[in-house]
């Protein structure tokens, strides 16, 4: 659900800088506005965001609740649309999109991962993972053995035919993590996908996310207020107010446990 901003604009909004040697913009997000109506009054969920996210980076979107960091999620992620400005997702505009070619390219170039699993409670591990597959139109044969795949990377190659219900938390997220992967997309986007967890199981998924961000190549992009999230991301977006207030490498900043270092979060 979309979030109202909770202060004014920034005057000055963020500007990306250039790639660094060796890195692709996957994700460019520039001038985007997100504005409501409330009681006569326009307010902006967003105000001129601009941002890049690079191929293969996990990166992390922190920011306090009002703060719009919702509501850029749902924007990278074609699930809602800005009232100006551009995103486009390896080169393809998104607003331009008509909302049934927003519903194909959501399914086939973005997996997501919520909180709460989202897993359809009488069908196997193997049935979830497959549903994206079957949407696309994909052989069931071919489904099938890219669902199998895709648990077995995640650790659950022994659970294709147990329901959510016969599975622990963990690993409801390890199979909401394999539907993510299911269609090979660019991008995969977590919701607080550690919210529910214990700590051990959480640093489980943190760990799971960031290998498959390597090894197959995929981009995570999480909200999260986590911190044991942010210690594994490569960059993180801090959003105020309805802007990019700070973009930071996780390696300059001082992240302990329990949190970031006050300087860092409130520069």
């Amino acid at each position: 659900m979309s979030e109202p901003a909770e202060e004014t604009p920034a005057k000055k909004p963020y500007e990306p800088p250039p790639p660094p040697p060796g890195k692709e913009v996957l994700v460019s997000v520039r001038g985007v506005d997100k504005i409501y109506t409330k009681g006569g009054e326009t307010v902006y969920a967003l105000h001129n965001i601009n941002l890049d996210i690079y191929r293969n980076e996990y990166v992390s979107i922190m920011g306090p609740s009002g703060s719009g960091k919702s509501t850029l999620f749902n924007m990278v992620g074609a699930l809602d649309v800005p009232s100006a400005g551009q995103v486009s997702v390896g080169g393809v505009s998104l607003p331009s999109l008509r909302s049934s070619e927003l519903s194909y390219f959501r399914c086939k170039h973005i997996g997501y991962v919520f909180q709460s699993y989202n897993l359809i409670p009488w069908l196997t591990a193997l049935g979830n993972v497959m549903l994206p597959l079957t949407f696309l139109g994909v052989p069931e044969k071919e489904a099938q053995e890219r669902a199998k795949h895709v648990l077995e990377l995640v650790g659950l190659g022994h659970r294709l035919d147990h329901t959510p219900g016969e599975c622990s938390g963990g690993q409801q997220q390890r199979i909401a993590v394999a539907r993510a992967l299911a269609n090979d997309p660019s991008i995969i986007l977590a919701d607080e996908p550690t919210a529910n967890l214990d700590q051990k199981t959480g640093q489980e998924i943190i760990e799971l996310m960031k290998q498959l961000c390597v090894s197959e190549g995929v981009t995570v992009i999480t909200a999260t207020h986590d911190f044991k999230m942010l210690k594994a991301s490569d960059r993180i977006v801090w959003i105020k107010g309805g802007n990019v207030s700070k973009v930071e490498d996780v390696s300059n900043l001082d992240i302990r446990v329990g949190g970031v270092s006050e300087s860092d979060y409130n520069e």
